[in-house]
């Protein structure tokens, strides 16, 4: 089955999850879009042909299909998180954790960029094509959205503990 391009979509599903997790800020409504972003794309009669390509118009998909959803919420982004015992996690979870927390507070549109750039992986050309904006724009919007997310974490009341081991 190496001629349906699809076959690239499986490797796929855990990032476009996570980008649409942190366009929506919830965990079942991510799980929800990207199935349906899936359905879309598996149902598209022209479907790109190179790997860079399809991974774009795949994020793409779940981008408009999470703009669509915070439109029909007219509600910002959900930032409830579950309370989280931090006695039993360590400086990696924390540093998750502040990292999420900081993410949250963040714009929609900074928590996009910062998605694409820093957690998905795309280069400033590939997410230029997916916003369908110049990659000069791309490159302001990232240094803006990285500038608001360590101030939102340096503003943060969570702290790694000191090791009683010096």
């Amino acid at each position: 089955m190496a001629s349906d391009p699809h076959h690239r979509l499986m490797p796929l599903l855990p990032r476009l999850y996570a980008f649409a997790r942190t366009m929506l800020g919830d965990q079942d409504a991510a799980r929800d879009l990207v199935q349906e972003a899936a359905t879309r794309a598996l149902a598209a009669r022209r479907v790109p042909e190179d790997a860079p390509a399809y991974r774009a118009w795949m994020f793409q998909i779940v981008r408009n299909a999470a703009l669509d959803e915070l439109r029909r919420r007219r509600l910002p982004p959900a930032e409830d998180h579950p309370p989280v015992d931090l006695w039993r996690f360590d400086e990696g979870c924390i540093a998750k954790i502040t990292v999420e927390q900081g993410l949250a507070t963040l714009p929609q549109p900074h928590r996009e960029i910062i998605s694409l750039i820093d957690i998905a992986g795309f280069s400033y050309g590939e997410a230029a094509e997916v916003l369908n904006v110049p990659v000069g724009t791309i490159m302001s919007r990232v240094a803006r959205a990285r500038s608001a997310l360590l101030a939102a974490i340096e503003a943060s009341s969570v702290r790694p503990l000191k090791s009683r081991h010096g």
